[in-house]
């Protein structure tokens, strides 16, 4: 994992006695600096920074900026002394500034107030201090002229004119107002939450925080005796740090998509709606219906899909440019069909950033895979039997396992079993048989029976996967049928000695695993690992199952399987399919 060490200036718990009043302490704590400034414009008040600014008609603007923001209703909460930079009226500019943001106006306000009190004495060049909106802004000091001219003394490029200790802290007058720009993370973090609370809590609960003691150093005390550390902290964040992306980093040169609460909603309803229209609430296989832990991965997809290392134009993000883009964990985001607000584009310091006016979450994220398996045929009725199971000179149809229920991890992956349809030639004088068999679904009732059904497909790309028992000796043509006509040229596969097409063995895609399974399985001691609950082997790297009424309705899917020569074969054994959504299911 990468790490970052920033400092932070930080109230520790380390608690020293008070000695005497809050002025001799800060004498006593300081008497040992090494600059000493002797200087009218430096002066003291036995007043709160508050009533200071209030009693000055010369910071009229500031102290009523400040109060509107809260800044003085927030010092009295935290009770701690603190550094306050300011303007007089006639510095005071909100230009540049937008003035109907109030998060913009807010980040303006915290960037002048620190939680730590600074006397002239204890400053150092080339020094940053943490200010309320966790950003850094450095000190720089002229040491050799600072002892009689503290304009020698800048805040983020900001000369000093004045330094006020007041009764709760220190007040530094500088001629013009403190920008400091916005980063990406700046941004997420001033998002509102009555808006954008998903996507804010999706981005801060991926990272976090460890406050190193060992590299802080104590730099100062507080009105009530505790140390102040200019402090370290390392963050942590694994989602970005794994891809070299430090929203925070003005090396960085990114783009992100921001999405509000609203659009995520509907975007939500609409998945669910498509799944109950599919009749796919199971979305991965696992025979439960949606879970929250379905709607984590695609609230999941939004975090993953909303990053990309590169600056995107309006241009490329409009919808005419129907760009497929890539993010920085290799989602697809395709303009065509995902829309966001081009016109008001917002720069940051490291990047720029769209807002989402609407998207649709892919098919491909919607279904992981759908798999399932050709022993249903003893769940079927008489009538389903004949209906699913179309064959040409095959017969005695039966059912047996194989290979007991097995799982590599007792608890935590279910168990799934080498459960085989049999069936046998019917007559071995005729050239080979067909098998055509309706992709079907097994529900399970409250009194332990089975419903079976056949899946409804909706329209789209998808890869053909299949598993049967090795060593037949057969060749077979495989085809995909919708409303009796084959969608692609028939594909030729041996089942023989290999164990490509042995049971659901045949691991021919990297993660062709059920869902979750591939990143986790070489943490697994069990020797059959890699063998689980595969996709099986590959029959068509991608197939299109039409779109057949025009209107995205999904449709019923036949599988032909064909022998033209028997080779001496009079069994044969049918155990899955998988189709698996390809990148271009979108």
């Amino acid at each position: 994992m990468n790490k970052r060490i920033m400092k932070w200036y930080l109230l520790a718990a380390l608690v020293l006695p008070m000695m005497g009043s809050c002025s001799d302490e800060w004498d006593d704590h300081y008497e040992d600096t090494k600059i000493e400034v002797n200087n009218p414009a430096l002066k003291e008040v036995e007043q709160t920074t508050e009533q200071f600014l209030s009693g000055d008609e010369t910071f009229a603007q500031m102290y009523g900026f400040l109060g509107e923001q809260g800044i003085f209703s927030r010092l009295g909460e935290k009770g701690l002394l603190h550094t306050m930079l300011v303007v007089k009226d006639d510095a005071f500019s909100l230009e540049g500034i937008d003035t109907d943001n109030a998060n913009e106006l807010l980040q303006l306000a915290n960037s002048h107030v620190s939680d730590i009190a600074l006397p002239p004495s204890n400053l150092h060049d080339g020094d940053r201090v943490m200010m309320w909106h966790q950003k850094f802004v450095s000190v720089a000091v002229d040491t050799a002229k600072v002892s009689t001219d503290v304009s020698r003394i800048s805040f983020g490029g900001s000369a000093v004119s004045e330094i006020i200790k007041t009764t709760d802290g220190y007040v530094y007058v500088i001629d013009k107002l403190i920008h400091t720009p916005k980063s990406l993370k700046d941004l997420i973090d001033g998002l509102d939450e009555e808006n954008y609370s998903i996507f804010k809590q999706l981005v801060l609960a991926s990272g976090g925080q460890e406050f190193d003691r060992a590299n802080s150093k104590p730099i100062g005390v507080d009105a009530t005796g505790n140390t102040i550390y200019d402090s370290v902290f390392i963050y942590t964040n694994e989602f970005f740090d794994a891809k070299n992306f430090d929203l925070s980093s003005e090396s960085l040169t990114a783009t992100a998509l921001v999405f509000s609460d609203d659009v995520i909603h509907a975007a939500m309803a609409d998945a669910e709606e498509k799944l109950g229209a599919w009749d796919m609430k199971d979305r991965n296989g696992d025979g439960q219906e949606w879970t929250e832990e379905d709607k984590d991965i695609l609230r999941n997809w939004i975090l993953e899909v909303a990053f990309f290392n590169q600056r995107l134009t309006p241009a490329e993000m409009s919808v005419d440019a129907a760009s497929r883009l890539t993010s920085i964990y290799n989602r697809q985001w395709r303009t065509e069909v995902q829309k966001v607000d081009v016109e008001n584009m917002e720069e940051v310091s490291n990047g720029v950033v769209y807002y989402v006016t609407d998207f649709k979450i892919p098919n491909n994220v919607l279904m992981y895979r759908l798999k399932d398996f050709y022993y249903y045929y003893e769940n079927c009725d008489d009538i389903g039997k004949t209906k699913y199971f179309v064959a040409t000179n095959l017969s005695g149809f039966s059912c047996n396992t194989d290979v007991a229920a097995w799982t590599p991890l007792e608890g935590v992956w279910p168990k799934v079993e080498n459960r085989v349809l049999n069936c046998s030639v019917t007559d071995t004088s005729l050239d080979g048989w067909t098998l055509d068999f309706t992709l079907l679904k097994r529900i399970s009732n409250e009194d332990g029976a089975y419903e079976v059904r056949p899946y409804t497909i909706p329209p789209g790309t998808y890869r053909l996967a299949m598993g049967f028992k090795q060593n037949l000796g057969l060749d077979l043509q495989i085809e995909v049928l919708v409303n009796g006509a084959p969608v692609a040229e028939a594909a030729t596969i041996s089942v023989g000695s290999a164990t490509t097409y042995h049971y659901d063995r045949g691991a021919t895609l990297s993660d062709g695993y059920p869902e979750g399974y591939a990143e986790v399985k070489d943490e697994l001691t069990n020797s059959k690992k890699n063998n689980y609950n595969t996709d099986g082997g590959l029959v068509y790297e991608e197939i299109t199952i039409p779109d057949v009424k025009g209107d995205g309705a999904p449709t019923e899917v036949v599988i032909r399987v064909k022998n033209s020569n028997l080779a001496g074969t009079t069994k044969t054994m049918f155990h899955h399919w998988c189709l698996r959504p390809t990148e271009n299911n979108y």
